[in-house]
């Protein structure tokens, strides 16, 4: 989406010129819509003298104040999600199904772990060797 700055309107997607006014974007267009810098005075690639008129250079001062303007939205909206994101977590963790599932969840584990360590050496180094041949295999 771009934003003409002689129009004052969008244009959806990636457009060459407005599709209001008919001003290029920053760039001078010849009839066969080749790219050329804004200096251009005939096309670079087919010598056409008929280019488009680019609309108004925007200062360095609206540019910046751009940047900051997104950058502070960035902000905004990270703020926000992880602010969501915690009171989601905190609803999660203080329902007692949940608190429930996790003890069992965490049990299950620590029995796993506790037969992993029971198993003799040469067992476990079969099945690291197995675990490795099939990763090999698949190309990881």
């Amino acid at each position: 989406m771009k934003y003409c700055y002689q129009c004052g309107r969008m244009t959806t997607g990636e457009p060459l010129f407005c599709n209001f006014c008919g001003r290029s974007y920053d760039v001078k267009l010849c009839p066969r819509l080749h790219l050329n810098p804004r200096s251009a005075e005939v096309c670079s690639q087919c010598g056409s003298r008929d280019l488009s008129t680019p609309q108004p250079k925007v200062s360095m001062g609206w540019r910046v104040l751009e940047f900051l303007v997104r950058v502070f939205l960035a902000v905004l909206l990270v703020c926000a999600s992880l602010a969501v994101f915690v009171e989601v977590a905190k609803q999660i963790l203080t329902t007692p199904q949940v608190q429930a599932g996790l003890v069992v969840l965490a049990a299950l584990v620590f029995v796993l772990w506790w037969l992993w360590s029971r198993l003799p050496d040469w067992f476990r180094k079969a099945i690291r060797n197995l675990l490795n041949r099939r990763q090999g295999r698949n190309g990881h």
